[in-house]
């Protein structure tokens, strides 16, 4: 049994993982933290929990003690990558997964960049980094402005990633799925 944790994970991305673990292992436990009270995907493997990543305390008393995978969906909070890089040392991860950025066009510079130390700060603690740079994720479900800049062909320089895509190789690279056909 895999116990993964999805930091954030009620976002549109993050519901996508969801979706695609609870696929490829009937055995998974997903615990979504977030601090709203959605809870889009219901399924007994996954459990919903409100909660701020930025409360370290709190966010290790409402996570089991024995996990896998943690996945960082957050953005923006030195003090939540802080919690999940310690929560991920401390309960002997095999990895943790994030998603950057690597939408070089005008207007994005600062936040590539913000992903970009996100990255560097994960990367500098002791457990192994499963990284995948998104440029815009989108897909059948979304229906915001992003989706209608995609559609206009804002975006095609990028270019965007289906949110299956980017889900499945974020998930290949935590589990190192590959490794199953070299051997």
């Amino acid at each position: 049994m895999e116990t993964v944790v999805l930091v954030g994970g009620n976002g549109y991305i993050g519901r996508e993982i969801t979706r695609q673990w609870l696929k490829r292992n009937s055995a998974v436990q997903i615990y979504v933290t977030s601090r709203s009270e959605r809870q889009e995907i219901k399924d007994s493997r996954v459990h919903h929990i409100q909660i701020d990543v930025n409360d370290a305390a709190a966010f290790e008393k409402s996570l089991p003690e024995k996990v896998d995978y943690i996945v960082n969906l957050t953005y923006g909070s030195m003090d939540a990558l802080k919690t999940i890089r310690d929560f991920a040392e401390k309960h002997d991860c095999r990895a943790i997964g994030n998603l950057g950025c690597n939408a070089r066009v005008t207007g994005f510079e600062d936040f590539v960049k913000m992903k970009e130390n996100e990255l560097q700060f994960l990367r500098e603690g002791k457990v192994r980094v499963a990284n995948y740079d998104v440029t815009i994720a989108y897909g059948a479900d979304r229906n915001d402005d992003l989706l209608k800049a995609v559609q206009s062909g804002a975006f095609d320089e990028l270019p965007p990633v289906h949110v299956e895509i980017a889900a499945r190789l974020l998930i290949d690279r935590l589990v190192k799925d590959w490794i199953a056909y070299l051997n």
